[in-house]
Formats: structure tokens, sequence, C-alpha cells
């Protein structure tokens, strides 16, 4: 079952929608592209052998791409050839293909092709289900297949709301629930070590949660560069960021990849689509926890204060008063 945050509506006063983004292996391009059209109709459209396209089908636009921006750079800028005019010697374009199958057969055992599904409402997040369940059924392979498989499943909810006050306490809640997140998704080891998903700087932490921390969005967006100038963080807000104001963040980042999007980039979960138990619905239901946190008033401000003194307890009281606070939490 789906489970519902406790804002369904944007800032425009329409049906809040979701984006997924599932990396995994084992599967062609073409394979792909032909599952996505035999779950949901469309058209395919093709940028180069390693990003295409699935257009009009019922759900919207899905883009399928293998998740390594060098190759893709090389396939759709005809690299080799222009090398060679560089140097004086024409390439054969034939020698082109062959090379960047050479590139794609060595990265294939670590770089994942990725299928960013179109935004859907909350309700039809269950419809994104048949999709797994035929790559599962082709035996596409997941993050647990491998040991160098730091797959993940993105999701991106929109943000109900472009209020600073708002989104903050989004990010707190995000913040205060980290730990029992991870332990909900059984974060896999692999991606736990790689820097996909580093944690928050502890001093940002305690800085964001500090109840007199009141930024305008101007001082939101700059505390958080100031802290965390890369993509890689579990719950990624450069997308929002740069939808919100792209010359300031553009000024600092200037050479990642970002696109801007009215939403949170949440990173955390496997991608276990080679698990029959493991489903999408399952990770959003975890990240609904985040939502109820962040609208829960008087709670989330509790929970922030008592965050907040754990520096001045021994460890063992700590632990204990934040575990019984999160099963107070959960239990409600």
């Amino acid at each position: 079952m789906v489970l519902l945050p406790p804002r369904l509506e944007n800032r425009s006063g329409k049906p809040r929608k979701m984006g997924l983004e599932i990396e995994f292996s084992g599967l062609t391009i073409d394979r792909i592209i032909s599952l996505v059209r035999m779950c949901y109709g469309g058209e395919t459209e093709s940028e180069s052998d390693y990003k295409k396209y699935v257009r009009n089908t019922r759900l919207g636009d899905f883009t399928i791409e293998m998740d390594w921006i060098l190759l893709q750079k090389m396939a759709k800028t005809d690299y080799f050839r222009s090398i060679g005019k560089e140097i004086g010697i024409e390439i054969d374009s034939r020698w082109q293909k062959t090379a960047e199958r050479m590139l794609a057969s060595t990265a294939e055992p670590f770089v994942p092709y990725e299928v960013s599904f179109p935004p859907v409402t909350f309700h039809q997040i269950a419809d994104l289900e048949e999709l797994r369940i035929a790559i599962h059924r082709m035996q596409g392979k997941g993050t647990s297949a491998s040991p160098f498989h730091a797959f993940g499943l993105h999701l991106n909810p929109e943000t109900p709301s472009d209020d600073p006050v708002v989104i903050l306490r989004y990010l707190q809640a995000f913040l205060l629930l980290y730990e029992w997140l991870r332990l909900s998704h059984e974060i896999d080891m692999m991606r736990e070590i790689t820097p996909f998903i580093d944690p928050f700087p502890a001093p940002y932490v305690e800085k964001v949660l500090e109840p007199l921390y009141e930024p305008d969005i101007g001082g939101l967006i700059d505390d958080y560069l100031d802290n965390n100038p890369t993509r890689n963080r579990p719950l990624d807000m450069l997308p929002l960021f740069s939808w919100l104001d792209e010359d300031r963040v553009r000024k600092r980042l200037s050479d990642e990849l970002i696109r801007p999007r009215p939403a949170f980039h949440y990173r955390l979960p496997n991608s276990s689509i080679d698990d029959p138990e493991w489903s999408f619905t399952r990770e959003w239901n975890v990240w609904v926890e985040v939502e109820r946190l962040a609208e829960s008033g008087e709670k989330i401000k509790n929970l922030q204060q008592l965050y907040l003194k754990r520096k001045r307890h021994p460890f063992k009281t700590w632990t204990e008063t934040w575990m019984r606070e999160m099963r107070t939490l959960f239990m409600e």
C-alpha cells in the first residue's frame, strides 16, 4: 500500500508529483526500452547508443542511459573524429563505434544503466511497479549482485512549498531521522563506503537543527553550499536550490551536473531490483516518515532540542533516550 504524506498539493494547489531514478545492470539498453514500451507504450527516440528516450507513454517520457557521462559525451560529440582532425588524421566512424563498444563493455560491471521515470502523482506510484517487476523477471541486477555495485534508487518528491521555512523543516526532519532511515533502507555496505551518499558534516547538522536558525532562502542556500559543495549527499538539495536560485548555485558549483527542479533529491535507498520482495513503494513509504515529521508541529521541535543535548550526556544515556523518542514517534 502506498502511504500518503500530510501535504498532497504543491505551491500552486495542484497534486504533488514524484519522479524516480533506478540504477541496475544485466540488461542492454534496447532490452530496457522494449520493457518500458511493453509496460507503458510510447515511441523510441535516440540521442546516442548510450542515451535513449521513450516518449509519449501513458505516464509521460522515460530516459534510459548508461550512467557514465564520459561515454555519453564521446558518443554524442563524435569525440575520436574530432581528435583526429586536430592531429591531421582521418578517423573512420566505424573505429569510433568499436572504441565506444570496448569502453562500454569495460564499464558494464561497474557502471549501471539508469532509468528515469516521468513524475507521477502519489496515487500513481503503484503504476511504477509494473516496470520494476518486468526488469526483475528479465534478471536485472541490483546493489547486492556484486561487490562493485553501489547502485541506488533515487526518489524525487516535489516540494509542497518554496517557502524557506518549509524547506528548512523538511531538511531538519531528514537530519533527525537519518540513522533510522539508514536502518530502515538496510543500506548496502558498498554504498556506505563509496562517496555517493556521504553523510552531512556534523557541524552543519548542528547548525541546521539549532532552534534559532531561521535563514532566508539566500542564507539557506549559501550555508548549504559552504558545507556541502557536492551532489553526493543522501538528501541532495542542489536541484531544488538551483531551481530556486540557479545563478547563486552555478557561481559556486559551475562544473557540477545539476538539473534544477522543484523537488527533494533523495538518494539513500539501495537498488534491490533483483529482490522479489523489494519494491519502489516500500522505499517511498520510508520517505513519507520524513514528511510526517516535518509536518508534526511541536514534535519536530522537541526532537531538535533532544538531539542537540547529546554532547552533554554520556553516549549510553543519549542513545537510550533517543531510541525511546524514536519508538514513541513511530507508535503514534
